[in-house]
This record gives C-alpha cells, sequence and structure tokens, in this order.
C-alpha cells in the first residue's frame, strides 16, 4: 500500500484544526449566550453543599475579605497535601498548569492572566486535604488573548477523569459528579468555598449570558469532583 501524498496530509492535518475551531466556536457561542451549553445540561449536587442556586468572576467568600487575606498572608496548610502544579481532564484534551492565587484588590479572586493557565484559591484546601472544596478557577476566555482552557467545560459529563498533579509529585485522582450554573452574586454563598465536610475539587469559569452594559458574563459555571483512585 503506498504511503499518503504530503499533500493528502496536508488537507487532513487542517481539516481536523477546522473542525477543532469550529467546536471551540460553538461553546463560545453557547458559553456567551447562555444557551443549551451553559445551563441546560447541568447534572447531579455537589457534595457538601447547601441548595444549588445558579456563576462573574468568582468572588471571595466574606470569612476571606478580611485585609490580612487580601494582602496575601498564608493559610494554614494540612499535614499531608501539596499545592498543585498541573490539571488534567483527559477526555476534554485539558491540560493546564496551576498557579497559586489569592485576592485582588476589588474583593474577587485572582484569574490568571494567561487563559492557558489556571489558579488554585490558596485559601482553599490543597488536593488530597481530607476535607473541604479545593477551589481552581480559569477564564473562558480573554479579551486579545484567546480563547480559555476552562471553555471546555461546557462539554464536561458525569463521571470524566480529573488529574491533579502536585508539587511534591504526588496525584490526585477525581471524577467529576456535578455541574452547576450559578448567578455571579450567588457564587460565595453556593458552597464552593467551604473549607469543611466532604472534599472535593472545584473548578470555577464563567458562564453566559454576555452583557457588555452590566459588566461582561452574569454566571459562573461550577464544576465538582470528588476523589477517585482509580
Amino acid at each position: 500500500m503506498s504511503k499518503p501524498s504530503s499533500r493528502l496530509l496536508l488537507v487532513m492535518g487542517l481539516s481536523t484544526a477546522l473542525v477543532g475551531l469550529i467546536v471551540s466556536a460553538v461553546l463560545l457561542v453557547d458559553a456567551r449566550l447562555g444557551g443549551p451549553a451553559a445551563g441546560a445540561r447541568d447534572f447531579g449536587t455537589a457534595s457538601g453543599t447547601g441548595p444549588a442556586s445558579s456563576p462573574r468572576t468568582p468572588q471571595v467568600p466574606p470569612e476571606d475579605s478580611s485585609a490580612t487575606r487580601a494582602r496575601g498572608d498564608e493559610a494554614p496548610r494540612r499535614t499531608g497535601t501539596s499545592e498543585p502544579s498541573s490539571l488534567t481532564l483527559p477526555r476534554l484534551d485539558v491540560r493546564a498548569t496551576v498557579k497559586a492565587v489569592g485576592v485582588a484588590a476589588d474583593g474577587q479572586i485572582e484569574i490568571p492572566d494567561n487563559p492557558k493557565q489556571v489558579g488554585w484559591y490558596r485559601y482553599s484546601p490543597a488536593p488530597g486535604s481530607p476535607e473541604g472544596s479545593t477551589v481552581i478557577v480559569g477564564h473562558v476566555d480573554s479579551k486579545g488573548r484567546g480563547l480559555g482552557v476552562l471553555l471546555a467545560l461546557n462539554n464536561v459529563r458525569a463521571g470524566d477523569r480529573v488529574l491533579v498533579r502536585q508539587k511534591d509529585g504526588g496525584e490526585v485522582k477525581y471524577r467529576v459528579s456535578s455541574r452547576r450554573t450559578i448567578g455571579k452574586r450567588d457564587l460565595a454563598a453556593s458552597g464552593a468555598f467551604r473549607r469543611e465536610g466532604p472534599a472535593v475539587l472545584t473548578l470555577i469559569t464563567c458562564a453566559g449570558p454576555y452583557l457588555a452594559d452590566k459588566g461582561g458574563y452574569q454566571n459562573n459555571l461550577v464544576v465538582t469532583a470528588v476523589e477517585a483512585p482509580t
């Protein structure tokens, strides 16, 4: 059998890239408009949280808005845990480095400027902690910088694997258990930032509708995952 010509390989490669661009564009439109991908496919209930409500850039919960926290003083660490270094969702082809983030001057959680990077909220438990919600945040898109790596959360499914590599070389394995669309103003009270209760990983990004005259995205997409060694 003869080998494919270089021209055929080029066409195949361009076709694959085009399909990827189309899929990304569809997901972004859904995220901005608050269409089916931004709400109709929500599922599950986050472990240890109260009633789910409806997700703007995540706000800091009341107990973390003190001047001490805003200055970036260290929160206590639990024994046997380590800061995250990377986040992977294999089925969604999501791979991102993780940067520790704190509280911005406006009282909201800092988010890395690079949309291909995500931020671990360092006042939340480290991955592998025995209780509480480990919070990782990221952009769905960024003006002048392109699509965000967490845009893919619009296509998340129950049971998807989530892998968090740690700076000490360890790895914590999770499975997605819920996806919720929560109003920006309701996020702090949603249980996403709790430090007690069942140990979970919470991934947060923006969700539509996008209203420029009202500050941008009106909701957050909150995906919860539980530890699952296999």
